[in-house]
């Protein structure tokens, strides 16, 4: 496991400023739900300053705070997609994980993150820990990595997350 992870520390560990994007796509409303609450579970906290949701319905911004799962909301139709961002992370076997952004639409969610020296390899399996956990719930996730000028068809990154996925 430590070579493939060690290639994904050339690519997350220089911050160039961007926000790339891990993207899982092909998920059921219920899935988007779930990895709501599966990501939100393994946080300590809601990180983004005013985080909220554009309601449909009343036509007004919702404030989120950190017991809601809006998610469902979005998936309904009665929510726009919103971002928030989460911090305090830790996988299930106790690996710290950098603050994750999180973007919640009908069908898939997309994680953003800053990369930088906090990106070692203990976060990395941290990240790959939730990423599995959110792929067992899921019945056909594809995950698509966009925007790393170090990673820019992502290749490595999903050849890391194969690798990952075929040791389990």
């Amino acid at each position: 496991m430590k070579n493939f992870l060690n290639n994904l520390l050339e690519i997350f560990r220089d911050n160039d400023g961007s926000l790339p994007d891990i993207e899982l796509h092909d998920l059921s409303g219920d899935e988007v739900i779930r990895g709501y609450n599966l990501l939100k579970g393994f946080s300590e906290k809601i990180s983004s300053e005013k985080a909220y949701y554009w309601s449909v319905k009343e036509e007004i911004e919702i404030p989120i705070t950190f017991n809601d799962n809006p998610s469902i909301k979005v998936v309904s139709g009665e929510a726009e997609p919103f971002h928030l961002c989460f911090d305090g992370i830790t996988s299930a076997s106790g690996k710290r994980v950098p603050e994750l952004g999180l973007f919640v639409f009908e069908d898939w969610l997309s994680l953003d993150y800053r990369m930088g020296p906090e990106w070692n390899f203990e976060a990395l399996q941290g990240l790959f820990e939730i990423l599995y956990s959110l792929h067992q719930n899921s019945k056909s996730m594809k995950i698509v990595h966009r925007a790393n000028i170090n990673d820019d068809d992502g290749t490595i990154f999903k050849s890391a997350w194969e690798a990952y996925k075929s040791s389990k």
